[in-house]
């Protein structure tokens, strides 16, 4: 996880506002911010919602004030937020979620969860597979996005 995430912040280094709201030409990109703000979110979504099967504490509702998907069944865009606060947000959701995993038995690592209102069963061993493959392929967007942005904002 901690890889992922290395990999990622490299990518968004010194991004400019431009840049992170960027959505191509057409429209149909997920601008950069977006997918950082949708990478948090998917981390405390997966820890509270699926492991621990909690609601959002006060200090992770603070943090996201947009849902995961908007009307259309889409990614909420999340614009004209700086890249020191995706960054923020990045480090205080991973430190939440590492703290809370170091807490976890071996036992109840591998410990079936039925989340309420899912139709499927997860483990922790399960959700940290999901979680480092999820922002891997955000990573590669994230890097072809950029590449494009700069392409096309220059």
């Amino acid at each position: 996880m901690q890889a992922t995430r290395s990999r990622t912040l490299e990518l968004v280094e010194g991004l400019d506002q431009s840049t992170l709201d960027w959505e191509g030409p057409d429209g149909l990109d997920n601008p950069i911010g977006t997918l950082l703000y949708h990478i948090a979110l998917a981390e405390m979504s997966w820890l509270y919602l699926d492991i621990l099967e909690e609601t959002f504490p006060p200090e992770v509702k603070d943090d996201f004030k947009f849902d995961m998907v908007d009307s259309q069944n889409e990614i909420t865009r999340v614009a004209n937020v700086s890249l020191e606060e995706h960054l923020g947000r990045l480090a205080r959701s991973r430190s939440l979620f590492l703290n809370a995993f170091h807490k976890i038995t071996l036992d109840d690592w591998r410990r079936s969860r039925n989340p309420e209102d899912v139709e499927y069963k997860v483990t922790p061993e399960w959700a940290v597979f999901h979680l480092v493959e999820h922002e891997a392929g955000h990573a590669f967007q994230i890097s072809s996005i950029k590449r494009r942005a700069h392409r096309f904002l220059r």
